[in-house]
C-alpha cells in the first residue's frame, strides 16, 4: 500500500511539473499569433486608409488652394486631434493634400500602439524611375506641415501659373508616362502598449504604398 502510495505521489507531482512547463509555453504560443492577427489586421488598414487618401485627392477641384489660416482636420471628430495649433495648417497648400490628410486620419483613428514615421505631408513631383522609393525624389512644398502620418505627392498648378507636378509613373502611358497620386505612410507596431506586452518582444515595421490614377476627365 505503501508502494503504491508513493507511486501515485511521484505520478502527482510529474503531472504537475509538466503542466507547469506546459501552460507557459502555450500562452506564449497563443499571445503571438494574437499579435501576428493583430499586425496583419493593422496593416490591412494601413493600407486601405493610404489607398484612401490617395483616392480623395480627386474629389478637390482642380488646381484649388487652401485659404490661410486652414487647418487639416481641426474637428475632434474627424481624425482625433484637438482643434489647435497641433492640427496640420494647409493654408497656401493644394486642397487635395488637405482631403488627403483628412481620409487618412478619419480611417485610421487612434491606433494608439503605433509610432509613427512622420514626414512632409503634401509633396511635389518625383519619378517611378528615380529609385525603390519615389517619393524619396519629391519635394515638400513650402509651407508643408513636417509631422504629418501620411505624405502625399500631389500636382497643381498655383496662382501664377507655376505648375507643381505630380509622381512620374513612366509604365502608364508610355513613353510619356502619367501623373498620378502617391500617398506612403510608415509606422512601428509596439506591442508594449497593448495587453500582449508581456509575451511579445517585436516591434514590426508597417508601410503601406498606394498610386491613385486621374479620373479620364481629368487627364
Amino acid at each position: 500500500m505503501k508502494r503504491r502510495r508513493r507511486g501515485r505521489r511521484g505520478d502527482d507531482a510529474q503531472a504537475i511539473l509538466e503542466t507547469a512547463l506546459v501552460i507557459p509555453i502555450m500562452l506564449l504560443l497563443v499571445c503571438n499569433f494574437i499579435a501576428l492577427m493583430l499586425q496583419v489586421s493593422t496593416q490591412e488598414q494601413l493600407d486601405s486608409a493610404t489607398a484612401l487618401a490617395a483616392e480623395s485627392r480627386f474629389q478637390a477641384p482642380n488646381d484649388a488652394v487652401d485659404a490661410e489660416g486652414a487647418q487639416c482636420c481641426p474637428d475632434p471628430r474627424c481624425c482625433n486631434v484637438a482643434s489647435d495649433a497641433t492640427s496640420l495648417r494647409t493654408g497656401g497648400l493644394p486642397t487635395g493634400c488637405r482631403y488627403a490628410a483628412e481620409t487618412f486620419y478619419g480611417t485610421m483613428g487612434s491606433a494608439r500602439y503605433l509610432t509613427w514615421h512622420t514626414g512632409p505631408l503634401c509633396l511635389t513631383g518625383g519619378d517611378s524611375g528615380a529609385g525603390s522609393n519615389p517619393a524619396q525624389a519629391a519635394l515638400p512644398y513650402r509651407g508643408s506641415p513636417a509631422g504629418s502620418e501620411v505624405a502625399c505627392v500631389v500636382g497643381s498648378t498655383d496662382a501664377r501659373g507655376i505648375v507643381h507636378p505630380g509622381f512620374l509613373d513612366r509604365s502608364l502611358n508610355p513613353p510619356a508616362g502619367l501623373h498620378v497620386v502617391i500617398c506612403d505612410a510608415s509606422a512601428q507596431l509596439d506591442f508594449s502598449r497593448t495587453p500582449l506586452a508581456w509575451g511579445v518582444f517585436w516591434s514590426p515595421l508597417l508601410h503601406a504604398h498606394a498610386e491613385a490614377l486621374p479620373p479620364p476627365f481629368r487627364q
